[in-house]
């Protein structure tokens, strides 16, 4: 079914980071949203997008973490009615490096 039909007001789109640490079993942190409003183009272009929100390392578990995962979720902002949440049925999943390189270095 399409996203936008007749009750359809906007689309929130938004992408987070799951990973594990010893500390927590679930870290969630949001990188990017964005909002598409009805009658704006739907197809968006990602290609070297940066984050959106810096991506923070509370205690260093990010740190040469071997299963980070990227889940990209939206919401349908209705005009009345519930409000759903859907997740893309496909995630990437990568490794963080041992160290962290800094702009200053």
């Amino acid at each position: 079914a399409p996203a936008f039909d007749w009750n359809t007001k906007q689309l929130f789109l938004y992408m987070t980071a799951h990973y594990k640490t010893k500390a927590n079993v679930l870290n969630q942190v949001v990188l990017w949203d964005h909002i598409i409003q009805r009658g704006e183009p739907t197809k968006l272009s990602l290609k070297n997008q940066h984050t959106k929100y810096y991506f923070w390392d509370d205690g260093n578990g990010l740190k040469a973490n071997d299963n980070i995962t990227l889940t990209l979720s939206m919401n349908v902002i209705p005009n009345a009615g519930l409000l759903p949440i859907s997740t893309v049925p496909s995630i990437h999943s990568f490794s963080f490096p041992n160290e962290y390189i800094t702009k200053n270095a």
